[in-house]
């Protein structure tokens, strides 16, 4: 199943981040989008499956992630209590959205296709991933 990658240069190799959304997408048939974002909600890397149609438009999705940002600005502040907050779930009817922060208060947004039991294994295994694999940038 191929997936579209998109990012803002064309010309430049892509970088971990950019791997780390590519491999979302090959690793796991459910994942239906997944894009990095900095902490002001700017896209820097995006991929969704060529074999799907979606569900929210790309202000939809600027939207949402901003929204997610916000969140997890709150969260930060208990953090201190309570610990770091490793991902977030947001489940709908359609799909599950899940953000993981990264090291370099860049954000992991992925859409995961809805009513999948095993979407929790594998939204445990991004975490993982990305808790080994921190971005250096």
């Amino acid at each position: 199943m191929e997936n579209l990658l998109f990012y803002k240069d064309m010309s430049q190799d892509l970088d971990d981040e950019g791997k780390l959304v590519s491999m979302m997408l090959e690793a796991n048939k459910n994942v239906r989008y997944a894009c990095i974002c900095d902490s002001e909600g700017k896209i820097l890397w995006n991929s969704r499956r060529n074999d799907i149609v979606s569900m929210l438009t790309l202000e939809d999705t600027k939207a949402s992630l901003k929204r997610a940002l916000e969140n997890w600005r709150d969260r930060d502040k208990l953090s201190g209590k309570i610990g770091r907050g490793r991902f977030s779930l947001v489940d709908y009817e359609k799909l599950k959205r899940v953000t993981v922060p990264l090291a370099n208060n860049h954000l992991l947004y992925i859409h995961i296709e809805g009513d999948k039991p095993e979407y929790i294994g594998d939204i445990m295994k991004i975490v993982k991933y990305v808790e080994e694999h921190p971005s250096q940038k």
